[in-house]
């Protein structure tokens, strides 16, 4: 399951209030392995749905991660 469709998929779930599926959970425990664009969306999320983060720590996780990815930004001039 991609990283998008995890998101989408358990915001689907909580909006029916039904309990996201186990693939669903799976899938977000690898998101350390998610790219900028998925670490954003799933910080967007728990926004709105706060129980999306599973294990305690996991905002300044992906705050570090978040920072790798823009450590790799180079800047340039025109």
């Amino acid at each position: 399951m991609t990283p998008t469709r995890t998101i989408q998929s358990f915001i689907d779930a909580k909006k029916e209030n039904l309990t996201p599926s186990e693939e669903v959970w799976n899938s977000l425990k690898g998101y350390r392995k998610w790219n900028e664009p998925e670490l954003i969306g799933l910080r967007n999320a728990s926004g709105y749905y706060p129980d999306i983060y599973f294990e305690s720590g996991m905002d300044e996780t992906i705050s570090k991660l978040l920072a790798k990815f823009q450590e790799r930004v180079v800047p340039h001039k025109f």
